[in-house]
């Protein structure tokens, strides 16, 4: 049996966990990315998934008003950036977002 990792070491697990799954990976991709790395196996590693899948869960259900707040600032940024590069199909797909966001 291996060392137990410390409690700051699961927090940092369950991060990446949340950063990979934000990135679009799936469960085979995490358990075999938690045994070459960690060196863990598939019933911990599902215990890591659970919580990191509880992180994006509690990010999702954050205050709505400053969810929409942050993304209508978003897209401002990208429409900016978009005018200022010519990327005009950029703006027009950061103003429609906006537009849906801010249900104009």
């Amino acid at each position: 049996m291996g060392k137990k990792c410390t409690k700051y070491e699961k927090e940092k697990r369950v991060l990446q966990f949340v950063q990979m799954l934000s990135k679009g990976a799936v469960n085979s991709e995490l358990i075999r990315y938690a045994a070459d790395e960690w060196g863990i196996g598939k019933r911990q590693t599902e215990d890591y998934l659970a919580e990191a899948r509880q992180v994006v869960i509690d990010d999702v259900n954050h205050d709505r008003k400053v969810v929409v707040a942050e993304m209508v600032h978003m897209m401002k940024a990208v429409m900016k950036e978009g005018f200022r590069t010519g990327q005009l199909n950029s703006v027009i797909g950061a103003a429609n977002t906006l537009s849906r966001v801010a249900k104009l």
